[in-house]
């Protein structure tokens, strides 16, 4: 029977009892004090676990990601090409229903990513944890015949950072027709890496997500 780990349980609780608070208040209105007090830790406790707010930031990001990874799904389904595979990760990634929490921390980090230490949490978490599950299915891709992309490594980050970064409303925002076109330019530069993924379908959810976000 394996054993249980306590240190284990408390990195646990604190992940958790920081990702409820940020998805209460927001990133910018959450301290570590706030988080210790509802554990009924202390200061001391907790930097054994993160050294720092910012590392504590970058680990919920991460399991924002990893809790429904759409990219590790998407790699499960069977009778897809890599190119059917991506198109799905995209398709499923606006499926919020799946983690309560996941749209209002979604909508937290929309509103602050403008901040260095978000942003730069952000970047990290997309070229270490996303682009790795993304460069699997572009080499997977190469080898089935859907895909033809020569750098799969450099790809996957680029791949990652756009969508996540630059098509990001509080970063850049633009019009809905210029938007429009870097979704476009998004599609064709991926199908000129040997990665055509944008699909009509996905252009048109992209955009329909944009609109509410103009609307709000």
């Amino acid at each position: 029977m394996p054993r249980h780990d306590p240190s284990e349980k408390t990195k646990s609780d604190i992940l958790a009892t920081a990702r409820r608070l940020f998805a209460e208040k927001g990133f910018e209105n959450v301290n570590i004090v706030d988080i210790v007090s509802e554990l009924g830790m202390t200061r001391g406790a907790f930097y054994h676990y993160f050294e720092s707010r910012d590392a504590l930031i970058y680990a919920v990001i991460d399991q924002m990601f990893m809790d429904t990874n759409p990219l590790a799904i998407a790699a499960e389904q069977d009778g897809l090409s890599a190119v059917e595979k991506l198109r799905f990760a995209l398709l499923f990634s606006s499926d919020s229903s799946l983690d309560p929490n996941s749209e209002s921390l979604r909508m937290a980090m929309t509103e602050i990513i403008t901040n260095p230490i978000i942003l730069k949490s952000e970047i990290l978490s997309q070229v270490n944890t996303v682009a790795p599950f993304l460069e699997k299915l572009l080499i997977e891709g190469n080898a089935d015949g859907s895909l033809s992309v020569k750098y799969p490594k450099q790809a996957a980050q680029i791949f990652s950072l756009l969508p996540n970064i630059w098509l990001t409303p509080s970063l850049f925002p633009v019009s809905l027709e210029e938007y429009t076109d870097k979704i476009s330019f998004l599609g064709d530069l991926m199908a000129l890496l040997g990665a055509p993924v944008m699909t009509d379908e996905i252009k048109t959810l992209l955009i329909q997500q944009y609109e509410q976000i103009l609307e709000a």
